[in-house]
């Protein structure tokens, strides 16, 4: 009976290890994602300076979008190594309000022929819709990394051992903003 016990106890702590080893791998996991959108976003925030700098000599009367745009690049500046992922909503936030002024930026840089045309402002749109896709990918990554996650954590054992895992919060999905989940009205366009 003693070694029966012994056995059944050294089972359950293989069991709760093998657990507590997927929790940290998956935690790790959700950080590793956290740095490919980082990086993602971080060439976005190198080619933000360009494209002003090229929008800025055809649209001077336009300078409160681009100064908008700074003050948020400045703000939403991606933090490599920072992994609180309590603070992550607020920067997602902060990153959606800046992709949302980029494209008006375009938007409104399209009723400028000349500057539209102009060969190193299309360069610069084609360089800033890839590493959006890229972003959008990164994004993709994250949320099934925090879905693993979550999952480790939610199913039992797992909210016993994510406190000696390292997970206190969990991190949030990526969610897009409420905005563009609505419908588009073709006749708002035309």
């Amino acid at each position: 009976m003693t070694l029966f016990l012994i056995l059944l106890a050294l089972a359950a702590g293989i069991v709760l290890y093998v657990w507590y080893a997927a929790i940290v791998t998956r935690r790790n996991k959700v950080a590793e994602t956290l740095g490919g959108i980082d990086a993602q976003l971080q060439q976005r925030h190198d080619l933000i300076p360009n494209v002003l700098a090229i929008a800025r000599r055809f649209l001077e009367h336009e300078k409160t979008l681009l100064d908008q745009i700074t003050a948020l690049r400045t703000q939403a500046l991606p933090q490599i190594g920072e992994r609180d992922f309590g603070r992550i909503a607020e920067k997602f936030k902060a990153e959606a309000s800046l992709g949302a002024d980029m494209t008006r930026l375009f938007a409104v840089a399209e009723s400028y022929p000349e500057l539209t045309s102009s060969g190193p402002m299309m360069e610069a749109q084609r360089s800033y819709a890839e590493v959006e896709a890229n972003i959008a990918a990164a994004r993709r990554f994250y949320n099934s990394a925090v879905g693993n996650l979550r999952n480790a954590v939610q199913i039992f054992p797992g909210g016993l051992l994510a406190g000696a895992a390292g997970v206190g919060t969990l991190p949030p999905f990526y969610e897009a903003e409420a905005a563009s989940r609505a419908p588009v009205s073709a006749a708002d366009h035309l």
